[in-house]
């Protein structure tokens, strides 16, 4: 028993520190300045506590069952990342586009890296993974017409020049994102429950977790805490790679895209997990859940901080980048649309990922 009670203390100890050297940096009571081997330590905090955030996610999930499980894994996250989102907006010197940026990362990196890794490790092997199709049936509809309506439809509208919107339609898009996806999530796990769940028999349930001896308070807090300390460490981070990017002349694109990569850690951890015992299931449910939280959460934030703020934020996408979110809804929608998937079609998401990359670095060359 004392053994055990070590064992844990000792596995959730990179949790406390990365708590505490977060708060320290954004206290500014940490020395300024990159140093590679810094760079590395706090790298392996985001990814320690991305693992015990995967493992009581586990434990949560084995307690509740799909979806409810997965459900509170991307609703945690998501809404720790949206907190850290609207403090930045908040900030003396806020930066409009951080949140378009923000949520357009977020979906290439889901719809693309994370669900083409999953794809190929999940399927190498074993040629073909099943799932329900109702699950991503239920998903994309609603993460498509999200996006269209925040990330894309303020590009085309007359009312407001740019990628801004006019009062009315912020509010209309606020709402009706809030209010669909709330609607949804009650949907989700309700009288639709059984659309999230493939009742095909995996290695995952083959095993057994002894769910029943799982506290899930206790699980639920370390969740908490191990996704607090993912995103304080990676904001404080976030400078340094920016710097140590501008010293090496690579655009700070990527770095954006790194940092967003290291705060989606437990959701791809938990993703690729479940890929690979053959659950396909719940990687889809992760994965499409974190992508619909990151709009359905994302965009009421940062539109009521902008009736707070009286800045508006900018949401609409560039040419480019609408381009990359069409093709990838499209792909996206043929390969998950008959409830079995193979490495092929994950490496074609791996593809439209480093389309993404390649047009990063070829906007940056043109400056």
């Amino acid at each position: 028993m004392k053994r055990s009670m070590l064992r844990t203390l000792a596995a959730d100890a990179p949790v406390a520190v990365a708590i505490a050297l977060g708060v320290l940096a954004h206290l500014h009571v940490l020395p300024e300045g990159v140093g590679f081997v810094r760079m590395l330590v706090l790298v392996g905090l985001i990814l320690a506590c991305a693992f015990r955030a995967m493992k009581r996610a586990d434990e949560l999930a084995d307690h509740f069952g799909e979806p409810l499980g997965t459900v509170i894994l991307t609703i945690s996250a998501i809404t720790i990342e949206v907190a850290a989102v609207c403090a930045v907006m908040l900030g003396q010197n806020g930066d409009p586009t951080v949140a378009r940026d923000t949520m357009f990362s977020v979906v290439m990196l889901i719809l693309n890296l994370l669900l083409g890794l999953a794809l190929v490790v999940g399927c190498f092997r074993r040629g073909e993974q099943a799932f329900n199709p109702q699950s991503s049936g239920a998903y994309l509809p609603l993460i498509i017409a999200l996006a269209l309506l925040s990330l894309v439809l303020p590009r085309f509208t007359t009312s407001a020049s740019g990628g801004w919107m006019s009062t009315p339609m912020e509010i209309f898009v606020a709402v009706g994102s809030l209010g669909v996806y709330g609607l949804f999530l009650w949907m989700q796990t309700t009288r639709h429950r059984d659309f999230f769940a493939h009742h095909g028999t995996t290695e995952g349930e083959a095993h057994g977790h002894g769910a029943g001896s799982v506290s899930p308070w206790k699980s639920g807090t370390m969740l908490f805490l191990s996704l607090v300390g993912v995103v304080l460490v990676a904001e404080s981070l976030a400078g340094r790679v920016h710097e140590l990017l501008h010293r090496l002349y690579i655009p700070s694109g990527i770095g954006g895209v790194f940092i967003a990569a290291l705060v989606l850690a437990p959701e791809g951890f938990a993703a690729l997990r479940s890929a690979k015992r053959n659950d396909m299931q719940r990687s889809v449910n992760i994965l499409l859940g974190s992508a619909l939280s990151t709009i359905g959460l994302t965009v009421p934030a940062v539109l009521a901080i902008r009736f707070i703020t009286g800045s508006s934020p900018e949401l609409g996408l560039d040419a480019p980048s609408i381009v990359l979110l069409l093709g990838t809804f499209l792909v996206a929608a043929i390969n998950l649309g008959r409830g079995r998937v193979n490495a092929m079609q994950g490496f074609i998401h791996l593809l439209l990922f480093l389309a993404w990359i390649a047009t990063i670095l070829d906007e940056a060359s043109a400056r």
